[in-house]
C-alpha cells in the first residue's frame, strides 16, 4: 500500500482546481525533484526534463562492487530539510548513524570531543555551542559540518556537536530513489538525456527540437546554465548571476579491501582546507569488510573565492592523493572501485540581488543550492525546491 502522503498526492491530483498550473522543472537533482514533489502536491501538472543520462545530480552515487561510489562526502542533517521530507517519503525506515565528534580527528589539535579529557571536551562543546571560529577545533568542526562554506551555519555545526550529522544505510542514490518512487507513484514525467536550449514566456524549447508549452518554469539546474537561459530574457535582472563567489572541489572516492583508516570516522586537515570519511566506520550497514573512504580538498584555486593555494585542479587532486596517502597507508593497493574529480561546484554564495522569485515576471522561479536562503549543501537544494514548488500557485495568481 502506498504511503500516507502518496494518497494524499493522488487524491490532489484527482481535484479539479481552477489554480491548477502547466509547470514545467528544468533539472533532475535534489532542487528539482524536491520542486516538483511539491508543486504536484499543490496540484500543478508537472514535467521536470534532467540532462545527464540520469536523476539526482551530484547527490546520487553509482553501485560498483558493493561501493556506492559518488561526488565525495556527504552528511546528512538529522531533521534538516533532505532528512524530513526522505523520512516522510516511505514507510521504510531509514536507518541512521551518527558522526561522533570523539571520532572526528583535528589535526595538531586532536579529537573534537576527547575520551578521558572531561575538561577539554567540555571547553570544545562551550565554544562550538557559541560558533567561536578563533577556536582550531570549532574551525575543523566548521569545515566538517559545512565543507567549508564562506558562511557558517550553525545548525549543521550544532548538529556534529550532538552527533546529529548522519549517513544513511541506503546511501544517496537510496534517498534520490525515494523521491524518484513518490514522484512515479503520483505520475509526474522525467526525461533524461533531453537539455532546454531557450526559453522565452510560457515556452521551453528543447535540444531534440521540441517546443514545451508551460504557464511556469522552475529552473532547478546550475547556476551557469539557469544563468544563460535567462540571459536573453532579462539581461539587467540577469547580471545578478555575476556576482555569485563559487568554490569549487576535488574529491576521489574508493572502495579498499582493506581497514588502513585506523579507528577514526573522519580526519580533518584545516590548514589545507582538507578531509577524510571513512563511511563505513560510521555506518556499518553499508558494509564491514573493508573501507569506503571520501575525501574531499575544497578551494584554493584561482577561481575560487578565497586565497590561491593550487595552480591548477589537477594539482589540487595530487595534494589531496597524497594526503590520503598520509593518512590511509597504503591505500593505493588495496582499490576495489574508485571514482576522482579534479574540480566540482560545492558553494555558490548569492548576493541579496538573486532570489527565487528574481524572475518572476517572466513566469520563472530559480531553485538550487546558489539562490539566497538559510541553509547549504544538500539542504539548500532541497529547501528551495521545495519552496519553489509553493511559489508556482503566487506566480499565476
Amino acid at each position: 500500500m502506498p504511503h500516507q502522503l502518496y494518497r494524499e498526492w493522488v487524491h490532489v491530483l484527482t481535484l479539479v482546481r481552477a489554480t491548477m498550473a502547466r509547470v514545467l522543472i528544468v533539472g533532475g537533482g535534489l532542487a528539482g525533484l524536491s520542486a516538483a514533489l511539491e508543486a504536484t502536491s499543490a496540484g500543478h501538472h508537472v514535467v521536470a526534463l534532467e540532462r545527464a543520462q540520469r536523476i539526482g545530480g551530484r547527490a546520487t552515487s553509482q553501485p560498483l562492487d558493493g561501493f556506492a561510489i559518488g561526488y565525495g562526502p556527504h552528511l546528512l542533517m538529522k531533521n534538516g530539510p533532505l532528512h524530513s521530507l526522505a523520512t516522510r517519503l516511505s514507510r521504510v525506515r531509514l536507518a541512521t548513524r551518527p558522526v561522533r565528534p570523539h571520532r572526528v580527528e583535528i589535526l595538531g589539535q586532536g579529537a573534537i570531543r576527547p575520551t578521558g579529557d572531561v575538561r577539554t571536551a567540555a571547553l570544545n562543546k562551550r565554544a562550538m555551542k557559541a560558533g567561536d571560529l578563533s577556536n582550531p577545533i570549532v574551525q575543523g568542526a566548521h569545515f566538517v559540518s559545512n565543507w567549508g562554506a564562506p558562511k557558517i551555519h550553525q545548525n549543521r555545526l550544532t548538529a556534529l556537536n550532538k552527533s546529529q550529522l548522519l549517513v544513511s544505510n541506503e546511501g544517496w542514490a537510496g534517498l534520490i530513489g525515494r523521491m524518484a518512487a513518490a514522484l512515479d507513484e503520483v505520475g509526474v514525467f522525467i526525461e533524461c538525456g533531453l537539455d532546454v536550449i531557450r526559453i522565452e514566456r510560457g515556452k521551453a524549447h528543447l535540444s531534440d527540437g521540441r517546443t514545451i508549452e508551460t504557464d511556469a518554469i522552475i529552473l532547478a539546474c546550475g547556476s551557469k546554465t539557469a544563468h544563460r537561459l535567462v540571459a536573453d530574457m532579462d539581461p539587467s535582472a540577469a547580471g545578478a548571476f555575476d556576482s555569485l563567489q563559487r568554490t569549487t572541489a576535488s574529491v576521489v572516492e574508493v572502495g579498499l579491501d582493506s581497514k588502513p583508516f585506523s579507528d577514526h570516522q573522519i580526519v580533518v586537515d584545516v590548514e589545507r582546507s582538507m578531509a577524510i570519511v571513512d563511511y563505513f566506520s560510521i555506518q556499518p550497514r553499508l558494509g564491514l569488510e573493508g573501507s569506503h573512504l571520501a575525501a574531499i580538498a575544497v578551494g584554493g584555486l584561482a577561481q575560487d573565492a578565497g586565497p590561491t593555494t593550487f595552480e591548477s585542479s589537477e594539482e589540487r587532486l595530487a595534494a589531496l592523493e597524497s594526503f590520503l596517502d598520509q593518512r590511509a597507508l597504503g591505500w593505493r593497493e588495496h582499490i576495489i572501485q574508485d571514482g576522482r574529480q579534479k574540480a566540482i561546484p560545492l558553494h555558490e554564495s548569492p548576493t541579496e540581488g538573486l532570489t527565487q522569485l528574481t524572475f518572476a515576471e517572466h513566469g520563472i522561479v530559480l531553485a538550487g543550492a546558489w539562490v539566497e536562503q538559510e541553509h547549504c549543501l544538500a539542504d539548500a537544494a532541497v529547501a528551495s525546491g521545495r519552496k519553489a514548488g509553493r511559489l508556482i500557485s503566487k506566480l499565476i495568481d
